[in-house]
Parts: structure tokens; sequence; C-alpha cells
């Protein structure tokens, strides 16, 4: 048998991931051109000889190396950062599993029957109904296993019920751990105890109540959606030094109802770096591009200890001189940071899986990261193609003192009084929606002229957004100027950003960190977290506590606005004391 020559044994090389599970996110993201969305020809091409006559796909040009690999469109030059389609999809299952509560508590407790983890309430052919506690509680039987568990109030075990709802109020107030195991009179322990027991409730009400939101009207609550991330602070402490770690929190609020319908903290608390980095060792993924490893998600133990060496360059402290700090609350850290451009990328899948179900045309402003607009364009593409979402970037003077904002603020009110040719008692009585109208037809007369994809800056100052620019994402010829002028108005982040504003003020680990001339410049907090996965479980309680239970002074909660509840939450409602 002759032996096959090894040109012609080599299949064609490929220059372009592979889809993973139908995802493939590396195309064109510029919304104004016309190869947005189209897959480009994958191959190598290097001695295929390709020509316009058998090449079915645009072809581009793919360059760089590593992390710079990138995309560049061959109709209109935009490059775009080649992505890991495989780690895309696996951070969107790590979320969705997070979205979904199993119940292990209502579900066979044998880990090893093919039972565990499938509920009663889905499954309830699994189990038999084997009589009542004497409290009355609901026992079942495994028909495969034959054991036995009681389904009953979840707090039906704890012997201090009151410190519940204690701890939860404490928790979404401003309160440190170390000032709740006063305040409740609970050792730190305990304190972690219950707010796992929390966590675990607010999980499994709103996967109960709230699901993936697949069945809200839209069209009667709204289509508007605003996304921002915050950084926030951790304490990643060793041996000889001490390290204020970053971690990003990506939001997405409903505009008109403020409901926060995803929230997701840069960290994954079942990853191992370590173990990570010796699988991509051992299979050679540290000589690929990030592109193309098998473990694209998640950040190595090496890139992990070269960014806290670098933010802690020259930094040494004598063990005997640092700050005094609660040793009953330092627990060991484990997990893994998520590389924060595949986080981006999952997050957009979420929300499109949420409104997948609608045929309504959406809304989608994002704070003025180029990534994370370009995450939303290649997530929603098919429809962005077919004119049913629009995405834009805004960006705005964040950083004004609030004597400027002030100023700002009536200098824009001047201008439009003067636009609209009224007096300020005349402006302040006209119905919001005439004023909107109004505002249009003027916006209407600015836009005339604009270069197509242009950004624009908003005439008319706010207080909370001065400086405003607006850059539409899918802005297109067949656009029309009055809806252009309309979704210009609309662009704004103030949902997203007010929530994140009490985050900052109501959750005590997730503070501004402060630096003091003593420190040398670096930032420390006792009262930051140890452990990771504590914030990101602080995180679920607080957004579950805004989106449904609201404060003394709240009349509607964003829950009761997007129609998913009557009426607030109260404590028993959710621990079903």
């Amino acid at each position: 048998m002759k032996s096959v020559s090894q040109k012609s044994a080599t299949g064609p090389k490929r220059r372009l991931p592979l889809p993973f599970f139908g995802v493939d996110v590396n195309f064109c993201r510029n919304a104004q051109c016309a190869h947005f969305g189209v897959r480009p020809d994958p191959r190598d091409g290097r001695g295929l000889r390709l020509s316009a006559v058998n090449a079915n796909f645009p072809r581009g040009k793919v360059g760089g190396t590593g992390d710079d690999k990138y995309f560049e469109c061959g109709y209109c030059g935009q490059e775009s950062v080649v992505k890991n389609n495989r780690a895309i999809v696996e951070e969107y299952t790590r979320l969705r599993r997070l979205q979904c509560f199993h119940g292990m508590g209502k579900s066979c407790p044998n880990a090893d029957c093919l039972s565990h983890g499938k509920t009663v309430d889905k499954r309830p052919d699994l189990y038999w109904r084997t009589g009542r506690t004497k409290a009355g509680h609901q026992r079942y039987a495994c028909k495969k296993c034959r054991s036995t568990f009681t389904i009953g109030h979840p707090a039906r075990n704890h012997r201090r019920q009151s410190k519940n709802g204690q701890i939860l109020k404490l928790l979404v107030h401003g309160t440190s751990l170390s000032k709740i195991t006063e305040i409740a009179d609970v050792a730190p322990r305990d304190v972690y105890r219950k707010i796992d027991f929390i966590y675990d409730r607010v999980r499994e009400f709103t996967d109960r109540r709230e699901g993936d939101l697949r069945d809200v009207d839209w069209e009667r609550y709204g289509r508007r959606f605003a996304t921002d991330s915050q950084t926030l602070t951790l304490n990643w402490p060793n041996r000889k030094k001490r390290a204020s770690v970053s971690v990003q929190h990506l939001c997405t609020a409903h505009a008109n109802s403020g409901f926060i319908v995803l929230g997701h903290l840069q960290f994954d608390p079942t990853g191992d770096m370590r173990q990570i980095e010796a699988d991509m060792s051992a299979n050679g993924d540290l000589a690929k591009d990030r592109c193309w490893r098998h473990h694209g998600r998640l950040w190595t133990a090496s890139e992990f200890k070269k960014y806290l060496d670098d933010i802690t360059a020259g930094v040494e402290i004598d063990p005997e001189i640092l700050a005094d700090v609660d040793l009953g609350l330092q627990l060991p850290h484990v997990g893994g940071l998520v590389r924060q451009d595949i986080q981006q990328f999952a997050h957009a899948l979420m929300l499109r899986r949420m409104v997948s179900r609608s045929e309504s045309r959406f809304f989608f402003v994002q704070d003025g990261d180029a990534g994370l607009s370009k995450a939303f364009l290649a997530a929603f593409a098919p429809e962005v193609a077919v004119g049913r979402v629009d995405v834009a970037t805004v960006s705005f003077a964040k950083y004004e003192f609030n004597d400027a904002r002030e100023a700002l603020y009536a200098q824009g009110r001047r201008d439009l009084r003067n636009d609209l040719n009224l007096t300020a008692h005349q402006l302040n009585s006209l119905p919001e929606f005439v004023l909107n109208e109004e505002i249009d037809r003027e916006i209407v007369k600015r836009l005339a002229g604009r270069p197509i994809g242009s950004p624009f800056d908003w005439p008319y100052h706010t207080k909370s957004e001065p400086s405003r620019a607006v850059d539409l994402k899918t802005d297109r010829p067949e656009l029309s100027t009055e809806r252009c002028a309309r979704l210009m108005r609309l662009a704004t982040l103030r949902s997203v950003d007010s929530y994140f504003h009490k985050i900052r003020s109501n959750v005590r680990p997730a503070s501004r960190p402060v630096s003091t001339p003593s420190a040398n410049g670096r930032t420390w907090d006792r009262h930051f977290l140890y452990k990771p996965e504590m914030l990101v479980k602080i995180i679920e309680i607080y957004r579950f506590h805004h989106n449904w239970m609201g404060s003394r002074d709240t009349k509607r909660t964003p829950a009761m606005k997007l129609g998913l509840a009557k009426g607030k939450v109260y404590e028993r409602d959710l621990f079903g004391e």
C-alpha cells in the first residue's frame, strides 16, 4: 500500500477558532459594515490557492499573537479581538447554573443517587410521600435508593430564627461583618452560616418567582436596559504583603423600573487557578494564543501572582506593625478570577436569552467600554442586522464635583429654555411627555448633516450625567432622524449608576477603599472581605433586597414596577417563619 503524501493528508489549517455549541463571536463587530455578523472564511488559506471564485466567505485578515490576536475586516478595515468561543460558552453555562436553584434540601440527599439534585417540585414521580414529622412537615422517600428527607420551612432547624431577619437588615444597611457579630451577638462562624442560609433562600426565591424573565411583557413595561460595571475591592493577603485586589461587578438594569436583571461578579468560587495552570502545562495550552486554549476562561496562578507583584511592588511590611485585623473573620482564599472580556460576552448572551421570546425592539446602553459594546453587538448580531436591537455607549464627566455639576445643570436648563423660547416657569410646568417631544424636535435639527456613526454631544447637561456624549453603535442610513433623536435622549445609565451608588452606600465591603499617608499610598480596609465567595453572596443578597423588598420608604419596588409582584416581599415570605 502506497503511503499518502504529507501535503495531501494534511487538512486545511484554521485561522479562527471553531464554534462551540453553536456560539461563534469572531466576525466583524462594526454594525455599520456590510459584513457585520457575517462569519469570515475560517481557513488559513496559505497553500490553498483561494480565489474570488471559490471563496464563499469574506476573507479579511487575522494577525497578532497571544492576547492581541485580531481579525481585520476586509470591507471596513475595523479590527476585532479574536475571542475564545469555548470559554464564553463555559462562563455562560456557569451563569445559567447560578440562576437556577436546584434545592438540594428538596431532593434525594444521597449524592451517589441518580435522583440527587432533582427536586420534588420538578420531578415528583421520583419520590414517595412517607407521612409527616411531629411538627407536621412532609417527609419523602426516594424511589431509587430509599433515602428519606423532610420538606418544611427553611428555618425549621434554626434555634434563633429571629437572627435571620436581623442579620439580613444589618447586611444591606452598611454594617460590616465584624459589627454584625457584635450587634446580633453571634459568633463570626455563625454570621457566615447565616449569610449562606440567606443566600440559598434568595436563590430559591428568585428561581421560583423571577426565573429568567422570559415571560415579561416588555412592550408594556419598557424595552430599555443599561449596563455598566463598578470596581469592588477584596483584601488578598499573604505572609509579607497585603494587596487590595480589584474585581469587576457587571450589572444590567431595566431602565424604566430600575430592576437589576443581571448582576455578575468577576469571580468563580469553584475555580482553581493552580490546577488550571497545571492542566495547561500538561496539554500545551500555555504555548497557544488565548483564543485557541482549552482553558481560556479564568486567570492562571502565574498571571494572578504577577498582578499581585505589580500592585505590591516594593512594599514589604513587618508583620508586627500590621494594622489590627479580626482574625476570626479571615478565611482562606479559594476560587479564580474570570477574564473580564469573557464575562462581558457571557453576560450579553444571558441578557439575549431573557428577551429572546419577544419580537419587540430593544435598546441597550452601555458605559463607554469598547469591549462591552462589542460583546453586545456580537451577542445580538442577528437582531441588530434586522433592526430589532439598538446599541449605544455613553460617556460623561463622572468625576466632576457637585458644584461643577450644579453649574453645568443650570447652564443646560438655560440653553433648553432659550432653544424652546420658554420661561423657567413655563419649562417647569410642561408635562414630561410634552417636554420630551419638544427636546426631540430640537435634537432633530442638530442631527442634520451629522455623519453616520459619529458621536453626539448631548447639548442639555443633567446633574447625573454632565457633558454626556452618545455613540450610537447601530446607527445606519435607514434609521430615521426622528428615531435617532429619541435614542439619543433615551441613552442614559442613570438606572444602573443609581444602583451602584446604593451598593457603595449600603454594602460595607463594597465601599470605596481609602488611602492614608501612613499607608504609603496603599489601600487596605479591615472591613473588606478575605473570602471572595462571601462578596458574591452578599452582592446577590443585596440585588434581591433592592428588587423585591426595598426600604421602609419604598412604595413600589422594582419587581412591582416590572409586574413580577403585587406587593413588597417581607422576611416571612423569604424565610418561611
